[in-house]
C-alpha cells in the first residue's frame, strides 16, 4: 500500500499524469495512488502487476486511466482513501414479454419475429401472440423490432428493466417479394433444408430476411443453438464452427462442420463438411463435403463431393463428385464424376465420368465416359467412351465401338458408325450415313472370279467390306476382307474411285491364311440412276506368311502375271484388274 494524505475529494475523480513505456502494472498504480494521496487495494491473482504497459494520460480521472488500463474488465469501490478493484459484475439478464396482435381484427399474430439488431437476439410469438425475449441490463436502452411477413415492421424501445406484459399492435401490409429474398430462402427450402431446419429458424429467416449483419466468428453446436442463437442466419462470418451443422447468412473466409453447412448468401474461400453443403447464393473458393455439395447460384473454384455435387448456374473451375456433377448453366473448366455427369447449357472443357456423360448446348472440349456420352446438341470436342456416343452435331471426333451423329463433321472410329448426314469420315466396321448412297458391287478381280463387295460411307470417305470365291474346283479361292475408298466425279456421268483393300485368302488352314493388300483404281459410268459399272488396274501385294497352298486350292500370284519380288520370298507384287457393276441405294 502506498500512504496518502487528506481525501478532499472522491478518488475516481481525481486527475492524475501518466506517461510510461514498458514499465509494471505496480508501478503505474503507485505513481496513480501517489499522484492522488490514495490507496489501491485489489487481490493478487486478479492483477498481474509485474505486466508490463504503456501508457499516455495527461490530467485524466482515475476512472478513465484506469478503463484504458484495464480494458473495462474491472470495477471500482471507495471506501475511506481505499480504491477497490473488484472483478466486473455479472449481468443481470431480464425478460421482454408481452402479446403481438393484429391491428384491424385483434387477433394474435404467431410466427413473428420479436429482435434486437445491436444484441442479436430473437425469438418468436406462440399461437397466442404471446413472447418472451432475454435481454441484458446493460443494454439499455434496446430497441426491438417486430416482423412478419405481410405486415409492416413496428419498433418499441426499452429503457429499463421491466417485465411487465406489453402488448403490441401490427399492422398488415402488402409487401412485394424481393428477388433476392427469395433466393436467400432457396436454401432452406430444400429438402436437406427442410430436414435440418425447423419450422421456426425457417419462418424468422422470412421475417426478416432484409437484415444481414457480418461478424468475425461464430460458433454452433446446432442450427440456432451457439453463440448468435437463432439469429445465426442473419450473420455473415469470416470464421464460422459448426459442430453437429450451422446456419449462417453467408461466409467470408472459412466454415467447418462436422455434420453440415447452410448458407442463405455467399461463401468465399474455404466452406468444409463433414456430410453436406448448401449455398443459396454462390461460392468463391474450395467447398468439400463427404456427401453432398449443392449451390443454387453459381461456382467460381473448386467443388469436391463424396456422392453429389449440384451447382444451379455456371462453374467456372473444377466440380468433383463420388456419383453425381450436374450443372445448370454451362461449365468452364472440368466436371469430373465416378457414374454421371450432366451440364445443361454447354460451356468448354472436359466432362469425364465413369458411367454417363450428357451436355446439352454447345459445347467445346472433350467428353470421356465409361460407356456413354449424349451430347444433346452441338458439341466441338472429342467424344471416347467404352460403349456409345451420341451427338446431335458434332464438330470433332467419336471414338466408342457404337457412334451415332445426326450431323457428323468430324471423323468417327468404331465398330459401327451411324450419321444421318457427314460431311467428314467415318472409320469402322459398319458405317452408315443415312443421307448419302451407298453401293452394292458385285465384281471380278484378278484374286477371284466372284466378289460382293457392301460400300457404305459418302463418295468423300466411304469403307467396304468384301467376299470372293470361285467357280473352279481345280483352282478353288474363299477370300474376305474390308478397306478405304472415295469416289471422284468431274463430269456428271463419269469419274473414278480409288480403294485400298485387305483380304484373307482361305487355302484349306484358318490357322495360315495368306494376306492381300491391294491398291484399286477403276474408271466409272452411270448408265442409270442407281447403276454405275466400273473397270480399272489394280496393284495387289501378297504374303504367304510361310502358308502351303493345300491341293485344289489357287496358288498365287496368278499364272501368266508378272511377279514383282519385293525383297522376300512369301512376299510378292503383281499388277492386276478388277470390273464389276454397283447397285446404287440411298438418298441419290
Amino acid at each position: 500500500m502506498v500512504p496518502c494524505g487528506c481525501f478532499a475529494q472522491q478518488i475516481l475523480n481525481k486527475p492524475v499524469d501518466i506517461s510510461v513505456k514498458g514499465q509494471p502494472v505496480s508501478a503505474v498504480l503507485r505513481s496513480m495512488s501517489e499522484q492522488g494521496k490514495f490507496y489501491f487495494s485489489y487481490n493478487s491473482n486478479l492483477i498481474s502487476g509485474d505486466s508490463l504497459v504503456t501508457l499516455n494520460a495527461s490530467r485524466q480521472p482515475v476512472k478513465q486511466v484506469l478503463e484504458i488500463l484495464f480494458h473495462n474488465r474491472f470495477q471500482y469501490k471507495e471506501k475511506g482513501d481505499y480504491l477497490i478493484i473488484l472483478p466486473a459484475a455479472k449481468e443481470k439478464p431480464f425478460h421482454v414479454n408481452g402479446r403481438i396482435l393484429d391491428f384491424e381484427t385483434g387477433q394474435p399474430v404467431d410466427y413473428a419475429s420479436v429482435y434486437s439488431r445491436q444484441l442479436l437476439v430473437s425469438t418468436l410469438s406462440e399461437d397466442d401472440g404471446g413472447f418472451r425475449l432475454r435481454i441484458k441490463d446493460r443494454a439499455f436502452p434496446v430497441y426491438l423490432t417486430i416482423s412478419k411477413v405481410g405486415y409492416g415492421d413496428t419498433t418499441m424501445v426499452i429503457t429499463q428493466a421491466d417485465e411487465t406484459e406489453r402488448t403490441l399492435r401490427i399492422q398488415q401490409k402488402a409487401v412485394d417479394l424481393d428477388p433476392l429474398i427469395v433466393r436467400y430462402a432457396e436454401g432452406e427450402s430444400t429438402w436437406l433444408g427442410r430436414l435440418f431446419l425447423s419450422a421456426r429458424l425457417r419462418a424468422q429467416s422470412r421475417n426478416i430476411g432484409r437484415f444481414f449483419v457480418a461478424l468475425p466468428y461464430q460458433a454452433s453446436l446446432t442450427p440456432g443453438l451457439g453463440t448468435h442463437g437463432r439469429m445465426s442466419g442473419q450473420v455473415v462470418n469470416k470464421f464460422s464452427l459448426n459442430l453437429a451443422g450451422g446456419y449462417t447468412a453467408g461466409v467470408n473466409g472459412v466454415e467447418i462442420a462436422g455434420g453440415f453447412n447452410i448458407s442463405k448468401e455467399n461463401v468465399r474461400y474455404v466452406q468444409l463438411a463433414g456430410a453436406f453443403n448448401v449455398v443459396s447464393g454462390h461460392v468463391n473458393g474450395v467447398q468439400i463435403a463427404g456427401f453432398s455439395n449443392n449451390v443454387l447460384d453459381s461456382l467460381h473454384g473448386v467443388q469436391v463431393s463424396g456422392f453429389s455435387g449440384m451447382v444451379r448456374k455456371r462453374v467456372d473451375g473444377v466440380q468433383v463428385s463420388g456419383f453425381l456433377s450436374r450443372t445448370g448453366g454451362g461449365i468452364d473448366g472440368a466436371q469430373i464424376s465416378g457414374a454421371i455427369s450432366l451440364i445443361r447449357n454447354g460451356g468448354s472443357g472436359a466432362q469425364i465420368s465413369g458411367g454417363y456423360n450428357q451436355v446439352r448446348g454447345v459445347f467445346q472440349g472433350v467428353q470421356i465416359a465409361g460407356a456413354a456420352n449424349n451430347a444433346r446438341d452441338s458439341i466441338r470436342a472429342t467424344q471416347i467412351a467404352g460403349g456409345i456416343n451420341i451427338a446431335r452435331n458434332i464438330k470433332g471426333v467419336q471414338l466408342a465401338p457404337f457412334n451415332y451423329a445426326r450431323r457428323m463433321r468430324g471423323v468417327q472410329v468404331g465398330i459401327v458408325n451411324i450419321a444421318d448426314s457427314s460431311s467428314g469420315a467415318s472409320i469402322g466396321l459398319f458405317n452408315i450415313v443415312r443421307k448419302s448412297t451407298s453401293n452394292i458391287s458385285v465384281y471380278a478381280t484378278d484374286v477371284a472370279p466372284l466378289n460382293v463387295a457392301w460400300k457404305m460411307g459418302t463418295h468423300k470417305f466411304y469403307s467396304l467390306l468384301m467376299a470372293g470365291t470361285g467357280f473352279n474346283a481345280d483352282k478353288k479361292v474363299q477370300t474376305f476382307g474390308a478397306g478405304i475408298g472415295r469416289e471422284f466425279y468431274p463430269f456428271r456421268k463419269t469419274g473414278f474411285f480409288v480403294e485400298v483393300v485387305s483380304q484373307n485368302i482361305y487355302q484349306g488352314d484358318w490357322e495360315k491364311m495368306p494376306s492381300v493388300y491391294r491398291l484399286q483404281i477403276a474408271a466409272t459410268y452411270k448408265p442409270g440412276k442407281h447403276f454405275l459399272l466400273f473397270a480399272g488396274p489394280s496393284y495387289t501385294i501378297y504374303d504367304g506368311d510361310g502358308a502351303e497352298v493345300k491341293k485344289g486350292y489357287k496358288s498365287f500370284p496368278p499364272s501368266g502375271y508378272p511377279n514383282i519380288r519385293l525383297g522376300s520370298s512369301n512376299v510378292t507384287s503383281w499388277i492386276g484388274w478388277q470390273a464389276g457393276i454397283s447397285w446404287r441405294y440411298g438418298k441419290l
